[in-house]
């Protein structure tokens, strides 16, 4: 972190708090905690609310979940959940399913869902849309299509199309993906999960079609590195290097965020690339200089 960054000064406020004094609500705890997060410093985040007492107020336990989030300590988190007296509500529902995610703990998953609806939260969005994700994270792809079936919202759906494409069930992602657009909304999310479930099912063909109707059409979406993603899988399945090419080309024009995955992935497309290609746009020289471009590119990328 540069010292001039105003992110870490005021990490560094929130260090010195930790050694000089308490904090006044748990609602202060909860901000300071979240910074020191987003650092990823969620053990001194959780030193703080513990100091505090502030997992005893539903602010604190949400920024002690969080703390364990950010340290990729789904675990703890569950823990932090069971053991704490605060009330829980509907962000607490769904950063717990989030846990529940990280851990594939789908039937853990459906419990809180369950529990959350006994206090009116199930139906929320985003607490629906992560118990769909917590399914499709352990491939309980059945059970994420039951949620979408109860609950035709535009994240939930988007959320078991991911779960159809990380079982490798193309043909159900497609079919919620028709059920998404006929319900008259749009998803960058639910579309691209849709392109990468037909790249994973070897129908390579019809996720590039899909990508370009749905994102390169005019007042198409925005897909996003994810989308990009999915559309270099593609590629990468039918061995299309020059169109990961143009695609690295048009992450960099939109200037998005750089990831390492897409580097991998329109590197696993140069591979399947004959040695040399009649007609001479390439040779093996060329090839050798592109590929430790990409591979010195892709190093200084840090994954999403």
């Amino acid at each position: 972190m540069e010292a001039s960054n105003p992110e870490h000064q005021f990490v560094l406020q929130v260090q010195r708090l930790l050694r000089d004094g308490p904090l006044q609500n748990a609602e202060e705890g909860a901000i300071c905690a979240a910074a020191l997060s987003r650092q990823r410093l969620w053990e001194e985040a959780l030193q703080l609310l513990v100091k505090n007492e502030f997992l005893k107020e539903t602010a604190g336990l949400n920024a002690g979940i969080n703390a364990c989030r950010a340290g990729f300590q789904w675990e703890l988190a569950l823990h932090l959940a069971a053991e704490a007296s605060a009330t829980w509500d509907a962000v607490t529902y769904s950063m717990l399913l989030a846990a529940c995610s990280r851990g594939s703990s789908w039937e853990l998953a459906l419990e809180f869902l369950r529990n959350a609806a006994h206090v009116g939260f199930a139906r929320l969005s985003h607490v629906s849309s992560a118990a769909a994700s917590a399914c499709g994270r352990a491939s309980a792809w059945a059970a994420a299509l039951a949620l979408a079936a109860r609950d035709r919202d535009e994240a939930v759906l988007a959320a078991a199309i991911d779960a159809c494409r990380r079982a490798q069930q193309w043909e159900a992602a497609l079919a919620l993906f028709g059920t998404l657009k006929s319900s008259g909304h749009r998803s960058a999310a639910g579309a691209g999960a849709a392109v990468s479930a037909l790249a994973h099912g070897s129908r390579w063909e019809e996720a590039l079609h899909l990508f370009e109707s749905e994102f390169q059409l005019q007042e198409a979406m925005n897909p996003g590195i994810r989308g990009f993603a999915a559309a270099l899988q593609a590629c990468a399945a039918g061995g299309h290097w020059q169109i990961a090419l143009s695609f690295l080309e048009e992450i960099e024009r939109r200037q998005l965020p750089p990831d390492k995955r897409c580097f991998d992935i329109a590197l696993s497309a140069y591979r399947k690339m004959p040695t040399l290609v009649e007609g001479g746009w390439t040779s093996p020289q060329w090839r050798e200089g592109a590929v430790l471009t990409l591979s010195r590119r892709r190093c200084d990328c840090a994954p999403v």
